[in-house]
């Protein structure tokens, strides 16, 4: 960071005040990220970008800490490029203090989580990469991909007594990796940061998962099923009858016994459940405790970083195990180079690992990369009958209102990180669901700067977090670039307006809960304390730009299913229109956005899927 350093140190001391559970902003801050951005040149170089923009124009260093917060003040409230400067200034000085072992211990969390002793499954010995193999392989599935999708059709497929092999491009994680880190967690576990970022008229972050089990192993563990308005939609919109609610009953089902979904208890939900209770009930909302795959959940509060204990029941632990003990390989950090298509009829693909190129050989070709990296596969090998691939995105935009309350312990990392509910306007394309940080992340989404930031966060276990979830409408498309997404969503008009309701919501729910403090995720505005506030800001006109980031856990639809091989990319069985025996089953296929975490919804049409596809190799 050479001169900036100075730059970063003025910027830290003013921000981080001294707080009753950790230091002010100090040296050792800058030396921790000047040493992530050697390890990390682009972050580097856009982090000296940042800082030079602040220095050239303010001189900030050489300013007394109190004009320094004005400084930072005033750029939060500027044009667009000055607030992006500054929020991400902001976001990297307040994760990187409270990212640290002694820190971390003060608010009673555990630094690391990993088990101690570790034996690793007899079925492991069924997991190997593409350079091991002298000779073609030869199965009678190979399915690319191992998350939601993937993994259960492998396993389905493997039930039937049918020869599979499963590719991944990332690595077997087991829960000796998993030690709840959040930086080490997104270098791992993560797709890298330009398979995650999408553009249009602002910038939304798409996290997924690069692992064995994919994003059900970096996930909260949250199980809804479609809801039936949705699949009546489908079914009776979109011709799409073998999905009618009646039809997907079975698969539902089968999936839940496996992955063993019940309610969030109270040991895991913690005190927001009492805060969202006084909240909703002068509103008259319905609240209730969300279902999950977690039944043996401890509430660790790491779910995102991957569990330390096994206890959620996601693809790696469930699913793909069952077909390793069946007799299926897996071959781990490897890649898929190309589909063998031939006479309109797909063979087999290409893949390599350590730079060695293996053929494997196979009746039918199932494609499980996810709504981001399917169409990209697709478009590489010049697939795209319908010209439909890669359009119709989805990404359920999201966003975190925080709370702080002066007489409520609600120790939102202590517990378990989404697992309660709020569904009142869920027909309308809201839904509220309990977010809890860790006290990094948490720092972050506080909005504060100086002595308040201080104040707050020396007070973090009286804040509160919810997320408001929108249905939104197909907006966004994903384009190739080689073997990378380029990733283009809009935030429409309609979208807008729902996040701005569900905001506002939220906020009545919490003041009506006794907030002092309301954090809406608005750039420009940092606590909302009253109703009058709040009603300020309900005449308050918006545009995508004017939240803070926007997160899309749930990209869907970009080879989404249907009738007419004119709009869409599968048919009802999967298979890809125009071309036989290969197949798509991830979250890419889901027709519309759904509205809740789509991740049982892609494990059951997964299920019927394995079902269609083991028809054609019979």
């Amino acid at each position: 960071l050479g001169k900036y350093k100075k730059t970063l140190f003025s910027i830290l001391e003013a921000v981080i005040p001294e707080g009753k559970k950790f230091p002010k902003g100090n040296s050792d801050d800058v030396e921790r990220i000047e040493q992530f951005a050697k390890q990390n040149k682009a972050f580097g170089i856009i982090l000296k970008i940042l800082l030079l923009a602040i220095e050239e124009t303010e001189k900030i260093s050489s300013k007394p800490i109190n004009e320094r917060i004005e400084i930072l003040k005033k750029w939060q409230k500027s044009n667009i490029i000055m607030k992006a400067i500054v929020e991400v200034i902001l976001a990297i000085v307040k994760f990187s203090h409270f990212y640290e072992k002694n820190v971390y211990e003060n608010f009673g969390c555990v630094w690391d989580k990993a088990p101690k002793f570790y034996q690793k499954p007899r079925y492991m010995i069924q997991v190997k990469t593409a350079d091991q193999f002298s000779e073609d392989i030869e199965c009678e599935a190979v399915v690319v991909g191992s998350g939601a999708g993937g993994g259960v059709v492998a396993k389905e497929l493997a039930d039937k007594g049918i020869a599979v092999v499963i590719v991944e491009e990332g690595k077997y994680f087991t829960r000796e990796h998993f030690n709840g880190q959040a930086i080490e967690a997104f270098r791992k576990f993560y797709s890298p940061i330009h398979r995650m970022i999408a553009f249009g008229n602002g910038v939304f972050v798409i996290p997924s998962g690069r692992l064995v089990g994919g994003s059900t192993a970096i996930n909260t563990g949250t199980c809804w099923r479609t809801p039936e308005w949705i699949l009546e939609r489908w079914e009776k919109e979109l011709g799409l009858k073998e999905l009618s609610p009646k039809n997907m009953e079975k698969y539902f089902e089968k999936v839940e016994s496996i992955i063993r979904v019940q309610e969030a208890s109270d040991r895991v939900i913690g005190g927001i459940k009492e805060v969202i209770r006084r909240g909703c009930e002068p509103l008259g909302f319905r609240h209730y405790p969300l279902k999950r795959n977690a039944p043996d959940c401890d509430a660790q509060g790491v779910c995102n970083f991957g569990c330390p204990t096994d206890a959620r029941l996601s693809t790696n632990i469930s699913y793909i195990p069952k077909a390793l003990e069946r007799g299926a390989i897996l071959l781990e950090k490897t890649k898929l180079e190309r589909i063998i298509i031939e006479n309109g009829k797909a063979k087999g693909i290409i893949v390599s690992s350590n730079n060695k190129k293996v053929k494997i050989n196979s009746k039918v070709v199932i494609i499980s990369c996810g709504s981001i990296m399917t169409p990209v596969v697709l478009m590489k090998n010049k697939i795209n009958p319908s010209g439909q691939v890669g359009k119709n995105l989805t990404i359920h935009p999201s966003l975190n209102v925080g709370a702080f309350f002066e007489n409520d312990i609600i120790d939102p990392h202590k517990y378990a990180p989404q697992a309660y509910c709020i569904d009142s306007l869920h027909r309308e394309g809201i839904l509220f669901l309990h977010a809890g940080l860790q006290p990094d992340a948490g720092a972050v989404a506080i909005p504060y700067i100086g002595d308040m930031f201080s104040k707050i966060m020396s007070e973090y276990e009286k804040t509160a977090w919810f997320g408001v979830l929108v249905e939104d409408r197909p907006s966004g498309m994903v384009k190739a670039l080689g073997d990378n997404p380029i990733i283009f969503y809009w935030l429409g008009k309609r979208e807008i307006e729902l996040l701005k309701k569900g905001i506002i919501t939220m906020a009545k729910i919490f003041l009506h809960a006794g907030a002092k403090y309301v954090f809406p995720p608005i750039i420009g505005i940092d606590d909302i304390k009253s109703f009058a506030e709040l009603e300020s800001l309900s005449t308050k006109s918006l545009s995508a730009t004017d939240f803070k980031i926007i997160v899309g856990f749930h990209p869907l639809g970009t080879c989404r299913m249907g009738i007419d091989p004119r709009n869409s990319v599968v048919d009802q069985n999967h298979k890809v229109h125009g071309i036989d025996n290969l197949f798509v089953c991830d979250g890419s296929v889901v027709p519309t956005s759904i509205g809740v975490n789509p991740q049982e919804t892609i494990m059951a049409l997964a299920t019927r899927a394995a079902e269609k596809i083991a028809e054609i190799i019979t």
